[in-house]
Order: structure tokens, then C-alpha cells, then sequence
């Protein structure tokens, strides 16, 4: 054989090792790469490996590959540049256009146009430190994470492998098709798909916005987000709670101290519990739940076992929605010049009209008012406008303990600080009325009957009094009065549950009136 021929095939067998064995004389770490040259780079010997470069680090399982590579002789640092690539046992891929590697602390520092891949996430940055032996990732200068539908972005960041967890801080936002959530400190679960974020955090969605100072969770698989201390706040609606879970960005559960407010109507409902559902635009108030309004300057308190508040179109102005609020069974009513119980009522918080329904009894300065249906209109300068549909019944205690009383099918009157003015009774018109001397020494008492009556009181005192058709009347005086003629037929005096300021507020027990 010529040496020739010898000179040729030891040149072609030595190509071929540096093709593919290129090795490291480290037990831990050993690359390939297409060619492999002696070098100074920064004044500093090193061998330059080009060409499909891959390095092995067999201590963590993590395969680095480049399109160059310098690894210098005096100190344990690799530089990597151009389609730099890293993937783990696991098949976590990290790509970038530079690296820089020291294998004492085993940290690498990736930078430009950083993409990181683990499972379904995927972050991108400008520059990455990563932790080969603790699957550590820290970002800076910008990150974004994707995951499914979601977006995240940060200031800086960090990802534990081995925890799928992922820490951002500074400017975090995180929006998918529900919500986008603004934190500055915010924890993600990439497995669970769950986020936590602590301190000052704003969330929108469709329905509204949501505050927090104290932080919450928010499951993204599930739809589901949890605040705590926390106000949702709903066109002109908001609502404030301890713990506030909503639901696919439509319904909403807030539990602890509940208050509902309205930024339109000066209106406002504390209780326990209460409930939003989008679809129907209806909150639910329960745990002993009060209403306070302000009218006129003035206070009005309402107490029932439910509130369920309804929000309807208003026709003259679409910007600014009717509430109708419904209070259900055990309803009290305080104001200072009108008082009220019922099984049900209405309140209109635009037009500041209130119906009282199932069983009510109103009181106004120092009438007693019953029906079937009692509907109140609180005007300006102390006026209270109230109509009574079917089986009215009045009735006011004079000085002496005497009662007097209207009863018919249905009445209108105006009443001006608590005191009557106008008074119309309709259908079966009926009544009773006890005439005291100056000394309220009982005179005598006039029992009415008409199908239409007009009464006019000035000062608490009848100044006329008008029947349509021509009354039946009969004028007793005191001493042929019989005890049985005193009341009209249905009378009940219900002073025992004549409702009080102090024993409204008293059912309160999250006092925040």
C-alpha cells in the first residue's frame, strides 16, 4: 500500500471522529460537533466547535446544541451562538441566539429572542437564566407566557420545572377570553392551570370590574375566580363582600360582609350572602339584608329576609337602568315621616316609590293604614303621596283612646310631614269619628256610610268633609254610645309592631348603616 494511500485513509477517518466523537476528556459533559480548532477569544484560550455542536451534560440529562461554540480551556465557561437549543430528559426546549454557560454553578444564561417550551406552556423573553441542577428559570427585560387561551405578561419572572411553578412580578397582566387581570405579583400552576395574585389586583371582564387589595385565585380550566375583600362593580351597581367567587365571568357568589350599592340612586344593601346571575341580571341579598336610601335627605330603612334586585331598561334614559328591588317575607319599612310591615314589597329606586304587598299595615304621622296592596310615592319637601287598592281600612287613636276610622274599597291621600291633607275614599265608603271638646271630653262620635269620600284635614283638624251620593249617617252622642259601635267591622290596631328606627337597626348585626 502507498503511504499515499495511507496519508488518505487516516485523513478520512480522523474527519469522520471529529464529525461525530469530538469528546470531552470530562467524564460529565462530552460534545460533538463538524470541526473543532484552537482559538483565543476576550485574550482567553479556547477551542471553537462548529458545526451541528452538541454538548451532553450527563450529570443533569440536558443536551445543548449550536451552530458555535466556544469552550474555554482556563475556566469551566461554554458560549454558545446561532439556533442555540436546550432540551431535557423531560423534553423541556429552550431556544435562543446566544448562551452563556458555567459549569461550577451550573447556571446558563440565555438571551435574544429566548423561547421556552414545557408541556403545553410556552414563554417567550430576552433574556433567561437557567438553573440546570434546580430546573430553575428566572426572566427579565419582558415575558410572555402562553398557555391554551391565556396570555400572560410581566416585567420579570421565574419557572420551577420540578414545581410547574411560575412566579411573575412587576406590571403582570394575564388575559384569556373571560377575564384580564392586572397584578403586580402573580403565581401560576401550569399544570392545574390555577393563578394566585397577591395585593392591589384589577380584573375586567364583559360584565364589569373587579378590585382587590388582599389578592384571590383564579382556576382558568374551571372558570372560576375567588377575591378576597374584594368589590365587583356592575354598570352603575357595586357590590362589596369578604369573599366574592364568580363564575365563568357571568354569575357571582359574595359571602361574609355583603354590601350592594348603587353609584345612581344613593342606595344601599348590607347582609351576608348575596348572589348575581348575569343571564337574568338579578342579585340575591339574604343574612338578615338592610336597605338604606336616602330621599330627600332623609333616611329610609327597609329590613326583609330577602332582597332580590332586578335591573330593567330605562325607556327615557338607556343609559341609566330602573333597579326594582323586591323584599320578601318579614318587611319593615322605617322613615321618619312613614312607617310600614308586610310579607312583600316593591322599591323602585328611580322614581323612590315603595309597594307594600301580602298583608301590609303603614303608618303615617299617627295613621294606620291597611289593604290588600299599599303603594307609596316619597315626594319633595316631606310630601308622601299613597295609594290603597281594596279593603282599605285607617284608623288614628284620638287624645282619649278613641279610634277613628275609614274604611272602603280603595283610597288616594296626600300626606305633608306625616299629617293628612286630601283623602279620597272610594266604594263602600264607611266611617267613624269621635268629636272631643276643647277639653277632649268626648262629645259625641258620627258613623258615615258613602260610596265616594273627599276629606280635607288642616292641622290635624277635619275641615271638610264631602259624600257622594248623599251619605246614610248617624250622629251618637257620648252617652248612647254602646261599646260594640266603636269599631267598624276588620278593625285591628297593630302598634305592637309599629316598626322603629332603633329596632330595624338592631337586627343588624354587621352595623354598617
Amino acid at each position: 500500500m502507498s503511504k499515499k494511500t495511507i496519508y488518505f485513509i487516516f485523513l478520512s477517518l480522523f474527519l469522520i471522529s471529529l464529525h461525530f466523537a469530538v469528546s470531552a476528556d470530562e467524564k460529565s459533559v462530552t460534545y460533538t460537533a463538524q470541526s473543532l480548532e484552537a482559538d483565543l477569544l476576550n485574550n482567553k484560550p479556547c477551542k471553537r466547535l462548529e458545526g451541528n455542536v452538541r454538548f451532553t451534560f450527563h450529570q443533569t440529562g440536558i443536551v445543548l446544541s449550536a451552530d458555535k461554540v466556544y469552550k474555554y480551556d482556563d475556566e469551566d465557561l461554554i458560549e454558545a451562538q446561532g439556533n442555540v437549543q436546550m432540551v431535557d430528559k423531560q423534553g423541556r426546549l429552550i431556544k435562543a441566539d446566544r448562551l452563556t454557560y458555567y459549569s461550577e454553578t451550573k447556571l446558563a444564561t440565555l438571551q435574544d429572542n429566548v423561547m421556552f417550551e414545557s408541556e403545553n406552556v410556552t414563554c417567550y423573553t430576552q433574556q433567561l437564566v437557567y438553573d440546570m441542577e434546580k430546573k430553575q428559570s428566572s426572566f427579565s427585560n419582558g415575558v410572555k407566557l402562553l398557555q391554551n387561551e391565556m396570555i400572560l405578561t410581566s416585567t420579570n419572572g421565574m419557572y420551577n420545572g420540578i414545581t410547574h411553578t411560575a412566579t411573575f412580578l412587576g406590571e403582570v397582566v394575564l388575559s384569556d377570553p373571560r377575564y384580564v387581570v392586572y397584578s403586580n405579583q402573580l403565581s401560576y400552576h401550569t399544570t392545574t392551570e390555577t393563578a394566585s395574585f397577591s395585593g392591589p389586583t384589577k380584573i375586567t371582564a364583559e360584565q364589569g370590574m373587579l378590585t382587590t387589595a388582599h389578592g384571590g385565585i383564579y382556576q382558568i380550566a374551571k372558570k372560576y375566580l375567588l377575591f378576597n375583600q374584594g368589590t365587583l362593580d356592575i354598570k352603575d351597581l357595586s357590590l362589596f363582600a369578604d369573599r366574592l367567587e364568580l363564575f365563568d365571568a357571568k354569575d357571582c357568589v359574595a359571602t361574609g360582609h355583603v354590601s350592594l350599592r348603587s353609584k345612581v340612586h344613593n342606595m344601599v344593601i348590607t347582609g351576608e350572602k348575596a348572589t348575581y346571575s348575569a343571564k337574568d341580571k338579578k342579585t340575591e341579598i339574604t343574612g338578615q339584608p338592610l336597605l338604606t336610601s336616602t330621599i330627600n335627605d332623609e333616611l329610609i330603612y327597609l329590613r326583609a329576609d330577602t332582597f332580590i334586585v332586578l335591573e330593567k331598561e330605562n325607556i327615557k334614559e338607556k343609559h341609566n337602568p330602573i333597579h326594582e328591588i323586591h323584599a320578601l317575607n318579614n318587611v319593615r319599612l322605617y322613615q321618619e315621616l312613614i312607617q310600614g310591615i308586610a310579607d312583600g314589597a316593591v322599591y323602585n329606586s328611580s322614581d323612590n316609590t315603595i309597594r307594600l304587598q301580602n298583608k301590609p299595615v303603614v303608618w303615617c304621622g299617627n295613621y294606620q293604614i291597611t289593604g290588600e296592596d299599599v303603594h307609596l310615592a316619597i315626594l319633595e319637601d316631606e310630601q308622601v303621596k299613597m295609594f290603597v287598592n281594596k279593603n282599605l281600612f285607617m284608623a288614628s287613636a284620638d287624645p282619649v283612646g278613641n279610634y277613628n276610622q275609614v274604611k272602603g274599597h280603595k283610597m288616594t291621600a296626600d300626606f305633608q310631614k306625616g299629617a293628612i291633607e286630601k283623602m279620597s275614599v272610594e266604594g263602600n265608603g264607611e266611617s267613624l269619628y269621635f268629636i272631643l271638646a276643647e277639653n277632649n271630653e268626648l262629645v259625641g262620635m258620627n258613623h258615615m256610610k258613602c260610596n265616594l269620600m273627599e276629606i280635607t284635614i288642616k292641622e290635624n283638624q277635619l275641615e271638610r268633609m264631602e259624600f257622594k251620593p248623599k251619605p246614610n249617617g248617624v250622629f251618637y252622642p257620648a252617652e248612647k254610645i254602646k261599646e260594640e259601635q266603636m269599631k267598624l267591622e276588620d278593625f285591628v290596631w297593630y302598634g305592637e309592631k309599629w316598626p322603629t328606627k332603633e329596632n330595624i337597626l338592631a337586627m343588624n348585626p354587621l352595623n354598617e348603616i
